[in-house]
């Protein structure tokens, strides 16, 4: 018998239905079906009623598995308790080195710093900010650091990246600007206008984003008015109306009611596409730490029960 064949069982027995079990486990369904056959088997009694599986198509304990419902439930308890023990003991003392982009946005860092707290409350969480994308990949590759917060894509060899969420470019402009009142803009009606950016170095796809541009008839870099090393300083130049500025659709916008964050549609009205930023946490493939690998399956896990 194995721990997970108990999961399989309850999770069966809580939706008196394989197919939903499945869907929620992750499994197909006769391979679920089956892992509970091996373990009636196994126990020597049937845990579901046989004639209402078979013909009625209907989920129903015996006697027999509504008293091992109680038992396997307690025995994930006890096992769910012994992990996290061990897993309090061992993390005493540890630090993990944290690397981030600059510029990913400080609600990201901070659901990720929620979550391995929530789970490692013992690891001490070291955050160490990088200009660029690229720094935050050496930075792993040469043991500088454990894990890194970035953005695809890979450039160094012997990393594995695990995606957690992605975001479209929209337009930051002024509530006054004139196309303020409009739904969404094409880059060819933006031509003319100032751009505030964060520079080839640190600024994300800054080439792409030329070559986008040009491909729309006019060279951004050209226009770009003021180079800023932060999203306060980029917010607050487009603010005082000094220029436009590509940003991430993820950036909060709740508290800025001079500011407007405009859709980029392409000549046939669907949404701008050619460019998507892949928010990413990175670590080593090469022999990573066990608490590097419990860290990242976290947040493996926890990208699994969102969808």
């Amino acid at each position: 018998m194995e721990l997970r064949q108990l999961k399989y069982f309850i999770g069966v027995a809580e939706e008196l239905h394989f197919g939903n079990a499945a869907r929620h486990l992750f499994i197909s369904q006769p391979a679920l079906s089956q892992q509970i056959r091996l373990l009636e088997a196994d126990l020597g009694v049937e845990l579901f009623v046989g004639i209402s599986r078979t013909k009625l198509h209907k989920v129903e304990l015996t006697e027999a598995g509504k008293v091992f419902l109680l038992d396997a439930k307690h025995i994930l308890q006890l096992t769910d308790k012994a992990v996290r023990s061990a897993r309090q003991v061992g993390a005493k003392q540890q630090v993990i080195n944290l690397g981030v982009f600059k510029l990913i946005l400080p609600e990201r860092v901070m659901g990720m710093l929620e979550l391995f707290s929530a789970h490692f409350p013992l690891v001490e969480i070291k955050l160490v900010e990088l200009p660029n994308p690229v720094q935050v990949q050496t930075s792993i590759a040469n043991d500088q650091i454990d894990l890194g917060l970035s953005v695809l894509p890979l450039v160094c060899e012997g990393l594995i990246a695990t995606q957690y969420t992605q975001a479209d470019y929209t337009i930051l402009i002024n509530k006054d600007h004139h196309l303020a009142g409009v739904k969404a803009v094409m880059l060819t009606q933006l031509k003319k206008e100032k751009w505030i950016d964060h520079g080839p170095e640190a600024g994300l796809f800054y080439g792409q984003l030329e070559e986008v541009c040009r491909q729309a008839g006019f060279h951004r870099e050209s226009n770009i008015a003021q180079y800023v090393p932060s999203f306060d300083l980029l917010k607050s130049m487009v603010r005082s109306g000094k220029g436009i500025a590509f940003i991430p659709a993820s950036l909060d916008l709740r508290q800025e009611p001079n500011l407007v964050s405009m859709p980029i549609i392409n000549a046939n009205g669907t949404p701008f596409k050619e460019i998507v930023i892949k928010h990413v946490l990175i670590h080593k493939s090469e022999q990573p730490s066990p608490l590097v690998q419990a860290l990242s399956g976290l947040l493996k896990l926890q990208i699994r029960q969102n969808f």
